[in-house]
């Protein structure tokens, strides 16, 4: 049962998010371009666009016409265009080439990604105590354990690294990339609309206005300048008897 609980309003917590997402951003943006660089992705790219453009040149056609530049195409000219793709996706440099692309964007993003949260979700959250990212700081919302206990490490990294970087971020990530390639299907993006769907669902519908990386870390967003947090279950449990002996004394006046 949650004791006291001070909710942070859905204003607040969006307006630390915008900042959370912007700052994630620009720390992803800087973990990918130095593992872009270690694993020589701009090269690769410059050696897929050459298989690309020899076959163009080969066959005069251009592979980056839009659907409605296609669909004025002769009959004859679809077709031309069609075998030529065949011939191109059936390259064995070409099928090497996406093949390294894809794992290299696999490698980039998931790790730049998990660095950035681990940085801003665990490691700021850590320093700054009571479960703060730099935006929840700003607008003073904290985090806290549903039962008003301050939230330990082990809640913090399952909140921010299991909750937010694995299921909410990386899973639809992962799969929007296997579509985007081509291996996906209508069930792997049918999961993306489930856990967006389901996010919202419990906004809506939770007492604490929760998502996905609350409910299985336990946790609940507070307004820190109205909650009190415990430091353990003792502490809660100590200050519960003081109050209740408070108030049986002052009852003895009535």
């Amino acid at each position: 049962m949650i004791y006291d609980l001070q909710k942070a309003s859905l204003l607040k917590r969006f307006s630390a998010f915008l900042l959370d997402i912007i700052l994630l951003v620009i720390l992803i943006t800087g973990f990918a371009w130095m593992l872009s660089s270690m694993l020589g992705f701009s090269e690769t790219s410059e050696q897929l666009d050459a298989v690309i453009t020899k076959y163009e040149k080969q066959f005069g056609i251009n592979f980056s016409i839009t659907n409605d530049d296609y669909d004025k195409l002769t009959d004859e000219q679809k077709k031309h265009f069609e075998d030529s793709y065949n011939v191109v996706i059936n390259d064995e440099e070409y099928i090497i080439l996406t093949n390294k692309i894809f794992y290299s964007l696999i490698t980039i993003v998931s790790i730049s990604f998990l660095l950035s949260f681990v940085v801003l979700e665990f490691i700021v959250p850590l320093i700054f105590k009571n479960g703060q990212t730099i935006g929840k700081k700003i607008f003073s919302i904290a985090v806290m354990r549903v039962d008003g206990v301050k939230a330990t490490p082990i809640f913090i990294f399952v909140r921010g690294i299991l909750g937010k970087y694995t299921i909410e971020t990386m899973i639809p990530t992962i799969i929007l990339l296997m579509m985007r390639f081509g291996v996906g299907s209508i069930v792997t993006l049918a999961v993306v609309v489930l856990i967006g769907l389901f996010e919202l669902i419990l906004l809506i519908t939770t007492k604490t206005n929760s998502f996905i990386h609350d409910i299985i870390s336990s946790t609940v967003v507070v307004d820190l300048q109205s909650q009190m947090i415990f430091e353990s279950v003792e502490a809660k449990e100590e200050y519960r008897l003081r109050i209740h002996k408070e108030e049986a004394q002052n009852a003895k006046y009535f």
